[in-house]
């Protein structure tokens, strides 16, 4: 079967499943419903979107789709007081986002694919312009988020995912706002593998993920399990792929899979077999969840290079970021101490429908790097992301109020709930939450709040870590209502029992909370090991018993973890 055409009705099928997630709830945009399908709905008042739009001048050409798409009235519709945002190009972004598609005219794209467009360019509820300014994302009704930059060159104008260009905002009708585009934005319908396969320069690549089963892996976007109270999930997944073009394959000699399986053999000291060789390999390549370039490459305080966890088993790689550069080539590199490589800047950053593709200039193999600083971010989890609502998770700055989320039920936590306990009612058994601006420090302005009670225990998977010494520090938040754990005038201070993979060695017990060195809110460090040694590089089980009995008693009384920081000891 011709390869193009199989990934085209691919990605056919994942627009209509956008299509039907995005319909499912009826009070939001459900086309099949909807009661003024194939009239035209309007109002005394004043028209509303897609009626508004056909009045005016300069969108012709998004009125056009509003109806191959069959979608004219849907935006219509305002059933159960639902309103919406609609970010609409003008006529001369819609011919632009035609020619980047590389078609002539509207009928040239299929239906679908315009239902897609569609639902990407439209958010639930109405949006005033004083609102919108002070956003830093929205979710659209696709279920993707678009980020949201203010243009400070340009009064009045926005950027949207770094793509889309707002030039006018909040044009009013009846069942919404309207925000003008001058530049379209691109409708996520690719998943990591369509945009490998689909982008022609990585036929061993795509090979590799095919043979190992990680092609299968990266076109799932969403699925649906069972909680534990038999009630459905609606789980995403994301990655992040290193993808290696032929032509860094070339540069190693490698012309084939087969080539590629030939030097990973070569080059073997563990005695594995080939395919186990290919599936480190390419899991290496691959990261379990959605970062940039340059969240990859920021520096962890004044340490220039970050170990980031791969998807291949207890294997590490290095992003060392380059202040001193002269041109984005050479931004960060990738193993620089290793065989290196460095993100190809035009063919990096490309977001898909479940996370990113960065394509380097190198072949990458799998290497143990020397140690470096390891940040763990206690909320980087995808299964922590699943139950945050998409606007508040790993915030741009920090929020105007604290948001709150329960994620206890993330399958990166295992935690037994004290048998007493908790008297605190404002927050669950552990929580998302943001940060406000008086605790700007925290990293990605966010924390996660353990209310287990007295004698609650709380495990979880670290990152892999490079075999060696370290000096490990725990950064928590404080707040006010804490003070009596700093001072200890009720309790212990939070005693915790500490450990690595439940090994005597490796426990400690430790008060956190009693080494803040003030009683104004903030972002504080504790130190849990002045050293401790890892034997070998590996992920680590790490857990905490809470021995404060105020756990259980006092009302104040909670634990805000932001990131725990391995710094090597030479």
């Amino acid at each position: 079967m011709d390869t193009t055409r199989k990934f085209i009705r691919h990605i056919v099928c994942l627009a209509a499943a956008a299509l039907l997630f995005a319909a499912c709830d009826k009070d939001v945009f459900d086309i099949n419903t909807d009661p003024f399908k194939d009239e035209v709905y309007n109002t005394t008042l004043m028209p509303p979107i897609s009626s508004f739009l056909a009045e005016q001048e300069g969108y012709g050409e998004y009125v056009k789709m509003l109806h191959y798409a069959n979608m004219f009235n849907a935006l219509n519709q305002s059933s159960s007081g639902t309103s919406f945002t609609a970010f609409v190009p003008n006529d001369d972004a819609m011919r632009e986002f035609y020619r980047r598609r590389g078609v002539d005219s509207l009928e040239q794209l299929s239906r679908e694919y315009a239902k897609a467009f569609v639902l990407y360019h439209t958010v639930k509820d109405s949006i005033l312009p004083e609102s919108f300014v002070q956003k830093k994302s929205v979710q659209n009704l696709s279920g993707d988020v678009i980020n949201i930059a203010i243009d400070p060159q340009h009064a009045g104008q926005a950027i949207l995912n770094n793509e889309g260009r707002v030039v006018e905002m909040g044009l009013s009708a009846y069942n919404g706002k309207v925000y003008v585009l001058s530049s379209a934005m691109t409708p996520l319908v690719e998943t990591v593998y369509d945009r490998v396969v689909l982008g022609g320069r990585s036929h061993i690549m795509a090979d590799a993920l095919q043979a190992t089963g990680w092609a299968g892996k990266l076109s799932v976007v969403v699925d649906t399990t069972l909680n534990e109270n038999r009630q459905k999930v609606i789980n995403h997944y994301y990655y992040t792929l290193l993808n290696v073009p032929d032509a860094a394959f070339a540069k190693a000699g490698i012309g084939s899979l087969d080539q590629l399986r030939q030097q990973l053999r070569s080059a073997d000291k563990e005695g594995l077999s080939e395919d186990s060789l290919l599936r480190k390999y390419v899991g290496y390549h691959i990261l379990q969840n959605q970062y940039t370039t340059d969240e990859m490459g920021a520096m962890v305080g004044s340490e220039p290079t970050r170990i980031w966890s791969s998807s291949a088993s207890n294997q590490v790689f290095t992003v060392t970021y380059d202040s001193l550069a002269a041109n984005e080539v050479d931004k960060y590199v990738l193993n620089a101490s290793g065989v290196s490589a460095r993100f190809v800047p035009e063919e990096s950053n490309v977001l898909c429908k479940n996370g990113y593709v960065h394509e380097i200039d190198g072949w990458l193999p799998v290497w143990e790097p020397e140690q470096a600083t390891v940040l763990w971010d206690l909320a980087d989890y995808t299964e922590i992301k699943n139950l945050v609502d998409p606007e508040y998770y790993q915030p741009a700055e920090p929020t105007a109020s604290e948001q709150r989320f329960r994620v206890a039920s993330a399958a990166c936590f295992e935690y037994e709930m004290g048998e007493a306990g908790t008297k605190n009612r404002n927050y669950s058994d552990i929580d998302y939450v943001t940060c406000r601006s008086n605790m700007k420090d925290a990293h990605n302005y966010d924390r996660i709040v353990f209310n287990l009670g007295y004698m609650g225990k709380v495990s979880m998977r670290t990152p892999t870590i490079v075999r060696g010494k370290y000096k490990v520090e725990l950064t928590l938040v404080f707040m006010t209502g804490n003070n009596f754990m700093r001072q200890q005038t009720d309790g212990n201070g939070g005693m915790l029992k500490v450990a690595f993979d439940e090994k005597d060695e490796y426990t400690v017990f430790t008060a956190p909370y009693t080494k803040v060195t003030s009683a104004l809110p903030g972002v504080y460090t504790s130190t849990l090991y002045e050293e401790i040694e890892f034997p070998e590089t590996a992920s680590h089980d790490f857990s905490f018993i809470v021995l404060d009995p105020a756990a259980s008693t006092n009302s104040n009384f909670s634990l805000q973890f932001d990131y725990i920081k391995f710094t090597p000891i030479e």
